[in-house]
């Protein structure tokens, strides 16, 4: 699963490089998810990309939800065992997705999800100040959910779809991505971490900044002291 609003060159390549580390026959289909604020250039891309000869089904749709809450909407239409979350900015290294599906093929309970912040990770042209913060707000999260985690808000994940299917999610801005590991932590899965070095935007322009830390916060707080059954949709509940 992907989003796509502004990316163009990077969203070719991260679905080129998907299929190219990746067995086809470990994946169901591709799921990219634009929004209505997308570019002229980025949807000429999206359908490019759709229209593209190919053994592994792409499907493209424009999402009803807002901004990162988006991902809701392809979470709701995956057919695959598992869902992955990809950015499509190409700032991370994919050469770990085929090591996190083969672990998640021997683990499918466990959430397997990658880190910028494991022993050997690199951050290139990574403000000196937004990686301060980032540090910080990762060991913050690791003290208040008692987990040893070193990656709260990484967007490459890997996770049972009928897990994320069963959340009630709240948020339609990036503190989505945290709120897809602390209610599964709060719900009592694990997590494997991966490591993968961190780079610069190939292309298309990024909503976040350090001015939403506060946002961040609130979610960050608001899930560890929530009722754990509201974690779940009223059809989840037991």
């Amino acid at each position: 699963m992907m989003g796509a609003v502004s990316e163009t060159e990077s969203l070719r390549q991260t679905v080129s490089t998907l299929l190219e580390v990746c067995d086809h026959k470990d994946i169901s289909e591709i799921i990219i998810g634009y929004a209505q604020r997308i570019t002229p250039e980025c949807l000429a891309t999206v359908k490019e990309i759709a229209s593209t000869e190919c053994d592994v089904p792409i499907v493209v749709f424009e999402q009803k939800r807002p901004f990162m809450s988006g991902i809701n909407d392809m979470i709701d239409v995956a057919i695959g065992s598992h869902c992955l979350l990809v950015a499509s900015d190409m700032a991370l290294d994919l050469s770990i997705v085929p090591t996190m599906i083969d672990q998640a093929k021997k683990e499918p309970d466990v959430i397997h999800s990658a880190s910028r912040w494991m022993k050997g990770c690199k951050f290139y042209d990574y403000g000196k100040l937004k990686r301060v913060i980032n540090f910080c707000a990762q060991k913050f999260l690791a003290v208040l959910y008692m987990r040893n985690l070193t990656d709260f808000t990484i967007p490459v994940q890997i996770a049972p779809s009928e897990l994320y299917k069963s959340i009630k999610f709240e948020e339609p801005g990036f503190p989505f991505l945290l709120e897809m590991v602390l209610k599964p932590i709060r719900l009592g899965y694990k997590f494997k971490e991966y490591p993968t070095n961190c780079y610069p935007r190939k292309d298309g322009k990024s909503s976040n900044s350090v001015k939403q830390i506060a946002s961040y916060l609130r979610v960050a707080l608001h899930i560890r002291f929530m009722p754990k059954k509201n974690i779940l949709l009223e059809e989840y509940r037991k």
